[in-house]
């Protein structure tokens, strides 16, 4: 496996893995995130592995270069093949990226709950014949739409698209699995994620991108602001979410971000001191986006640091940092 120096857990989180009931299985390993835990996750243990729906034509994996017998390629849509591989693997602890809906390219509703919601109670009823230890599903703070100012996790959700409604209706789903069925599913609400391997058109890519020619791409509004959280903190999350995988958790939504707000403006002059540029940001040049509300949007962490242990560790420019240091690598932009 190539880069590993970026991919590589701490000490402490790698004992913490170490002791996670396995098989471990990664459901939406082809993407962003997806690929940044499997990747972390192979390092230290050798009974892990990943789905995709495409794994011959991801350009992850061949940059990655994980081993191919880790990967199995199912449409978690396919039950039948779903089925083959849970008889397969028979894991024990599962973490579920697949998602469809989170970019402005994915409108389809149908697929949207079929792929995010009708599809969880698949893997989760099928789950139950392997004696599942964990099972965390990456959910979205977009489930608290407008309310999105620092939420806690029983704070009302208000959803305001399909994507939201199809996570907010999975945590319903995963509270009912835990709290009725004793089931240990845990879900958990990802802020503004970043770092290796992220879809180019997104923020934190396209400005960095744009400070690596030392000017700035057109920005939305200075205020708008948002809870950056780094790939290697996520994985950080999942791990400690399933070793925390006790009965007092079972059906709990987390609130997974730094707690921090972090308005463009802020994010402009970051990367001006990271990449040296010398122009100055125009901010509204870029047309608002349908989620835009211009509320503040960050998250409320001290239930995960309570009960999870978990608090974020790296900081923006410092993520920033890294993320560009491993572009210019893997030349992924």
């Amino acid at each position: 496996m190539l880069y590993k120096d970026f991919f590589k857990l701490d000490l402490k989180t790698e004992k913490i893995l170490n002791k996670i009931p396995g098989p471990i299985l990664v459901l939406g390993a082809g993407g962003f995130i997806g690929s940044n835990l499997l990747s972390s996750l192979l390092f230290s243990r050798k009974d892990v592995f990943g789905l995709s729906r495409n794994p011959k034509n991801n350009k992850r994996f061949e940059i990655l270069d994980l081993p191919k017998s880790k990967i199995l390629k199912c449409d978690i849509n396919n039950l039948n093949k779903l089925k083959l591989v849970f008889s397969k693997i028979k894991p024990k602890t599962v973490f579920n990226f697949s998602a469809y809906g989170a970019y402005s390219n994915q409108e389809n509703p149908f697929k949207i709950y079929q792929t995010n919601f009708l599809s969880t109670v698949n893997i989760i009823e099928e789950l139950k014949k392997y004696m599942l230890k964990a099972y965390i599903h990456a959910g979205s703070s977009s489930e608290y739409g407008e309310n999105s100012a620092k939420p806690k996790e029983h704070s009302s959700l208000s959803p305001n698209s399909h994507y939201a409604v199809s996570k907010a209706s999975v945590s319903n789903l995963l509270y009912y699995y835990g709290k009725h069925e004793n089931l240990p599913v845990i879900h958990f609400r990802l802020y503004s994620v970043y770092g290796p391997l992220e879809e180019s058109d997104r923020l934190i890519p396209t400005i960095i991108r744009f400070g690596r020619q030392k000017k700035y791409p057109p920005l939305v509004s200075a205020n708008i602001s948002r809870d950056f959280i780094h790939t290697f903190d996520i994985t950080r999350a999942f791990i400690l979410g399933a070793a925390n995988s006790n009965k007092k958790n079972y059906g709990e939504a987390f609130n997974i971000g730094t707690g921090k707000k972090t308005s463009i403006k802020a994010l402009s002059l970051i990367i001006r001191d990271v990449c040296k540029i010398k122009d100055n940001p125009v901010f509204g040049s870029m047309g608002e986006r349908r989620w835009d509300h211009g509320k503040d949007w960050f998250a409320d962490p001290s239930k995960a640091s309570k009960f999870l242990k978990f608090r974020a560790k790296i900081n923006l420019k410092e993520g920033l940092k890294k993320t560009i240091q491993f572009n210019r690598k893997v030349n992924w932009q």
